[in-house]
């Protein structure tokens, strides 16, 4: 796939999902030609696909994120989730290997005024339900500085307002009230989404890889860091380790017990047939 492909693809992509979203039918020929063209980019050598995204004549690319992945039409909005955290992949694992080369930061410009009616319209007018947004929000703002210097354009495309709310709102339809009787599972989310070393989980919350609905149904373990990952999953190979040692032992015992049983009856007989020839 050549550069201006990748372009042409990508605009009816744009073209179809802005049709798509005027329309009613789900399943119009823009809902089928936009899913076409996003299944298509998904396609695009990763090299290709690293070098349009982080090429800064086509920053609609990046800023386009919320049109895919929260269109109305679910066969969009399912597509255009997989598309960008597939390259979302492509620029973390690229761009970590030329982390050492010098970039100037995409300069980023937000009004005050924009920032403060966001967190007006994610408020809810319950202070415990504001309070975990504002906590939640709070540590997806950390992304932004964590992230790669080709991934920051994207992350400007999210809404990490938006996004907090939508965990919020997952999390209190699954879990009911924070002060209820699921507080210890609320306190275990906001923990490890705001953990120092637990940068993955925030990154992929922020980008859709993880929804509001999958977090909620997440064990400890699987939301802990890598490395508490990695310290969990050896506790347990130890454990397995002394557990089958354990059986082995105990199963050599009886086996030695066994044995040293059917010496002693074998002797027992012995005895018994001498003494009876003794006493005959």
């Amino acid at each position: 796939m050549e550069k201006h492909e990748f372009l042409e693809l990508f605009e009816a992509a744009t073209k179809a999902a802005k049709s798509a979203s005027r329309g009613d039918a789900k399943n119009s020929p823009a809902v089928s030609r936009c899913v076409e063209a996003i299944k298509r980019l998904g396609e695009a050598p990763e090299s290709l696909a690293y070098e349009m995204v982080i090429d800064r004549k086509y920053t609609q690319i990046g800023k386009s994120h919320g049109l895919f992945t929260e269109h109305k039409n679910p066969r969009i909005q399912s597509e255009g989730k997989i598309l960008y955290s597939l390259w979302l992949r492509y620029l973390y694992a690229t761009g970590r290997k030329e982390s050492s080369r010098p970039r100037d930061p995409p300069v980023v410009k937000k009004e005050k005024k924009l920032v403060k009616e966001e967190m007006i319209s994610t408020t809810t007018g319950d202070s415990n339900r504001d309070k975990v947004r504002e906590i939640l929000h709070k540590s997806l703002s950390k992304v932004a500085n964590e992230v790669v210097v080709e991934m920051k354009e994207l992350v400007v495309s999210c809404d990490s307002w938006t996004v907090a709310a939508s965990v919020e709102s997952a999390m209190f339809e699954k879990l009911g009230s924070f002060e209820g009787t699921q507080k210890a599972k609320y306190r275990s989310i906001l923990f490890n989404m705001g953990d120092s070393s637990n940068p993955d989980l925030r990154r992929k919350v922020m980008f859709g890889e993880i929804s509001g609905e999958r977090l909620v149904t997440m064990e400890k373990e699987e939301m802990a860091s890598h490395k508490i990952q990695l310290q969990v999953q050896n506790i347990k190979e130890k454990a397995r380790v002394r557990e089958e040692n354990r059986v082995k032992s105990m199963m050599m015992f009886q086996s030695d017990t066994i044995a040293d049983g059917s010496r002693n009856i074998e002797l027992g007989f012995l005895y018994y047939v001498l003494h009876k020839e003794k006493t005959s």
